[in-house]
């Protein structure tokens, strides 16, 4: 899976959080962290032009989409004191999901087909659950023009009230 990695300095700063800190918080972390990786495509920075085609929109979204297994990784892990393994580039999304949740040490560790078939399933009717609070508070920001890392940060925000 491309674009899972995080960059270095999320990491550290995930790591620099609370043991103990709620997992949704982690995650929104490390989503603004990420926002600060790829400032040529902020219209804030660069001018609400830049979203004139959605080229660069779309980008910004595989990018999430590929990270975000890998920052819940790092936001069960956090609580459990372990490291997640390093995402595996061979893995599908579900699997490779699982994989950073279980590896631990052992690269060699392959998830469960059954349980990462459950898990592509889950995730596919998740995404497909309608107009919530967090699915609205997203599109109401994505409507103000700001970068997709802060529209999908305040969407996660929504289930945490």
């Amino acid at each position: 899976m491309r674009h899972s990695a995080l960059p270095v300095p999320v990491v550290q700063a995930l790591e620099a959080l609370p043991h103990d800190a709620h997992p949704m918080g982690i995650i929104l972390a490390g989503l603004n962290a990420l926002s600060t990786f790829h400032p040529e495509q902020n219209p804030a920075l660069q001018g609400g032009g830049i979203y004139s085609t959605h080229g660069v929109q779309d980008k910004q979204i595989v990018r999430i989409i590929g990270k975000m297994t890998t920052l819940a990784a790092h936001a069960y892990h956090r609580n459990t004191g372990r490291t997640p393994a390093h995402p595996n580039q061979k893995l599908h999304y579900a699997e490779n999901f699982l994989y950073m949740l279980d590896a631990g040490l052992d690269p060699h560790h392959l998830p469960n087909p059954r349980l990462a078939k459950a898990l592509d399933v889950m995730f596919l009717l998740h995404a497909e659950h309608e107009m919530n609070c967090s699915t609205a508070a997203a599109r109401h920001l994505a409507s103000s023009g700001v970068d997709v890392y802060s529209a999908v940060a305040g969407g996660g925000g929504g289930p945490c009230g």
